[in-house]
């Protein structure tokens, strides 16, 4: 299964005329971090500089080489896409804390694990602070998570659902 850094600069390519639309910049998720919400492709101007995004609806595959969009006039600002103030950056997430539900410090979110559907697999960790099946995985399901924390806030996990429940991807040291 894909990571978001795999993913990033990855050609944007629309299926109607063949064209390169962009790149892959970084990924936008649900407020509830289960799917892939849009696609950042980047910030365009000099003074009012607009961030220019893409809706999931869009993608019509997730590729391992290039992604294809529906069609060529499907980015636009992100300011467009339906529900975008609630969406999360995965950068934004990358480094957010991970506790236990009785407060032990799991780790830190690397990078977002997600399916060819866009759904949130689970998170690959770092500044791995405990021992065992988790630390030898490097990685959490997102079924385990419980809260999602915020910019503040650390997300909480189920330990027995962390140690027990797998997630289909073998992290390593890129």
């Amino acid at each position: 299964m894909p990571t978001v850094k795999q993913s990033q600069n990855k050609p944007l390519i629309a299926v109607t005329d063949g064209k390169k639309i962009g790149e892959v910049k970084d990924l936008y998720l649900d407020e509830n971090l289960k799917k892939v919400a849009a696609v950042f492709l980047g910030a365009e101007g000099l003074i009012n500089r607009k961030s220019l995004a893409l809706a999931r609806e869009a993608i019509q595959l997730m590729g391992l080489d290039a992604w294809l969009v529906k069609t060529s006039d499907a980015p636009g600002a992100f300011e467009n896409i339906p529900d975008h103030a609630t969406f999360v950056l995965v950068s934004d997430l990358r480094g957010r804390e991970i506790v236990s539900e009785g407060g032990t410090h799991l780790g830190a979110v690397e990078d977002v694990i997600y399916d060819g559907d866009g759904d949130v697999l689970g998170f690959a960790l770092g500044k791995i602070q405990v021992k065992g099946t988790l630390a030898e995985r490097k990685a959490i399901a997102r079924s385990a998570i419980s809260t999602v924390g915020s910019k503040t806030a650390a997300m909480t996990a189920n330990m027995t659902l962390a140690e027990t429940t797998e997630v289909p991807v073998e992290i390593t040291g890129e």
